[in-house]
């Protein structure tokens, strides 16, 4: 088995950090992805909305929307589950991934506040979207782009993203669905949801 590099930051990022406000996590994440593409051509992470339903009310619906959606913009994606996967193997999915220079958008529990301090109860009920960017295993944490952070909280030192999330942080928000009905529109009811970019189709750049 090859062995994984011990530090990996993605070749290109986001050409900006957005804050959200309340919704639309999921459209977030993907206008930071399409966008270190060169491929991101909408001014509000909204309108990438695929449908006027989900557009008034803010919530994605259906297992491949938001594949669809990069889809339409040339990039090949897949939805997985890594619910079954032993601790080491979860990290190391998400690092090998990254380890191929693509970003990783995974569905977390946020439980971050305002303030920068996490409440557990509210990591428990609030679905959330953020995407990877790299890692780190001399400090054990993963580069993120959480658009649910204001940015007084963000980390613009960093080399990408605009927060880190250590590995033990990351396998305690990504251990979220399976019980939460209404965390299930895209992923149904399965925990440590993600969404791997595999590549651009049809040669486009």
């Amino acid at each position: 088995m090859n062995q994984l590099p011990k530090k990996v930051v993605l070749s290109s990022k986001p050409n900006n950090y957005l804050s959200q406000g309340l919704t639309n996590c999921g459209l977030f994440s993907i206008k930071g992805i399409l966008s270190s593409y060169g491929l991101d051509d909408k001014g509000n992470p909204r309108e990438y909305h695929s449908n006027l339903i989900c557009r008034l009310t803010s919530v994605a619906w259906g297992t491949n929307y938001y594949n669809n959606i990069l889809a339409s913009y040339g990039l090949d994606s897949k939805i997985g589950f890594a619910e079954d996967a032993s601790t080491e193997e979860k990290l190391n999915l998400l690092k090998k991934l990254l380890s191929k220079n693509t970003p990783v958008m995974i569905r977390i529990g946020n439980g971050y506040l305002s303030s920068g301090e996490y409440n557990r109860v509210i990591g428990k009920l609030m679905p959330h979207w953020v995407t990877l960017w790299g890692y780190d295993d001399e400090s054990s944490f993963f580069y993120m782009y959480d658009s649910g952070l204001p940015e007084k909280e963000w980390n613009k030192s960093l080399l990408i993203g605009n927060t880190s999330r250590t590995y033990a942080e990351i396998l305690r928000d990504w251990n979220f669905g399976k019980i939460q009905p209404w965390a299930w529109t895209v992923t149904g009811p399965h925990n440590f949801a993600y969404i791997a970019i595999k590549g651009v189709k049809n040669g486009k750049s």
